[in-house]
């Protein structure tokens, strides 16, 4: 509006020039006064959005349609550390609470043998992908190729016709006609089925009484177990080092209690981290406890068996290498399951669409 005023005055005082000349260059001082108060008047609009343009560059771009572990539990119990263990991810690691303020995205390549595999968690094949290959799928999906990516396929397509004229051999390779040899790659006719799966990090959660009041970082962990579809690793810190005085063994285990009673149809899976610095006397039990009372909760019998699935959770080291395996065969069983659920998704809005 000041800006339009403006320019209505300079107008008035060109056309009351009374010669060309002094028409023209009273349009030449008007053009640099307006230049000069437009750009006061947009810098700081303009400088927020370059700070918000910034920003957006620093935020995970999470799929919708891609299944994810979230992992969940108080601040300080090694959450980071278990995602550079098992995904691309590589969030920032310290020795204090809250060092974790935002979602941080991984990712890992899933291949299945077929959809009864997926249902079930057979996992054929795992890989980690390479940042490179991060930007080449994104930009798969918008249609764009690379010279890699065209080059690549190329390779592909040589390797299938090479297949269908002489064979593979057992060792995975094909001969070419001047002696050398191709190496296979996984392929669509190894691994029918294969799946890009998100791995996040979140900020740490405490016990709050009831009526209290989250902080951002703790709603941004619950807005995500809400919102998306996740499978849930909660992971605990038993050895009474959290570093946190909201983050005591017990504070760790009713909290949860309380996640789990707000999200018990997720798939979860328990993970007691840093058993290299040891486990408080009876905690291990008293966590038993709590998982055995939900089994029972959920109409789970008395059994034998029950009771070992009841009780199951998996103890990790990291710097030690304990448990990493089991736990990376746990994370593709759940994200298995997850597929399942957006594949009946998808199904049942394909059909709403037809109706």
């Amino acid at each position: 509006k000041e800006l339009l005023q403006l320019s209505k005055d300079w107008i008035s005082k060109i056309k009351s020039s009374p010669t060309a000349r002094e028409s023209y260059e009273c349009t030449e001082e008007a053009k640099e006064v307006l230049g000069k108060v437009f750009l006061d008047l947009i810098q700081e609009p303009w400088s927020g959005i370059m700070e918000l343009q910034k920003s957006l560059r620093n935020v995970p771009i999470v799929r919708l349609d891609c299944p994810a572990v979230v992992l969940v539990g108080a601040p300080n119990v090694g959450k980071s550390s278990i995602v550079r263990a098992i995904s691309s991810g590589t969030p920032e690691v310290n020795n204090y609470p809250f060092t974790t303020r935002g979602m941080t995205l991984g990712h890992v390549q899933v291949f299945w043998e077929s959809d009864d595999d997926v249902a079930l968690g057979n996992v054929a094949g795992v890989s980690i992908p390479s940042e490179q290959d991060l930007v080449q799928e994104k930009l798969t999906r918008r249609g764009i190729k690379t010279r890699r990516m065209k080059e690549k396929e190329a390779f592909d397509e040589f390797s299938r016709k090479k297949e269908n004229e002489r064979g593979v051999s057992e060792e995975g390779t094909v001969d070419s006609e001047d002696g050398d040899t191709i190496q296979s790659m996984l392929s669509k006719k190894s691994f029918p089925i294969s799946q890009l799966c998100q791995i996040m990090d979140s900020p740490g959660l405490l016990r709050r009484d009831e009526g209290d009041s989250r902080n951002e970082m703790e709603e941004l962990t619950l807005a995500a177990m809400s919102h998306l579809p996740t499978a849930v690793m909660y992971v605990m810190d038993l050895s009474g080092g959290a570093g946190d005085k909201c983050s005591s063994v017990e504070d760790q285990l009713i909290l949860r209690r309380e996640v789990r009673a707000r999200f018990p149809r997720r798939p979860w899976i328990d993970v007691v981290s840093k058993t290299d610095l040891g486990i408080v006397d009876g905690a291990k039990e008293r966590l038993a406890q709590i998982l055995e009372a939900e089994q029972q909760q959920r109409g789970g019998s008395n059994t034998g068996d029950d009771i070992d699935d009841a009780r199951y959770f998996i103890e990790l080291s990291i710097k030690e290498g304990q448990g990493v395996e089991e736990l990376r065969q746990e994370v593709m069983r759940m994200l298995g399951e997850v597929r399942v659920v957006l594949d009946a998704m998808a199904a049942m809005d394909e059909r709403s669409a037809r109706a």
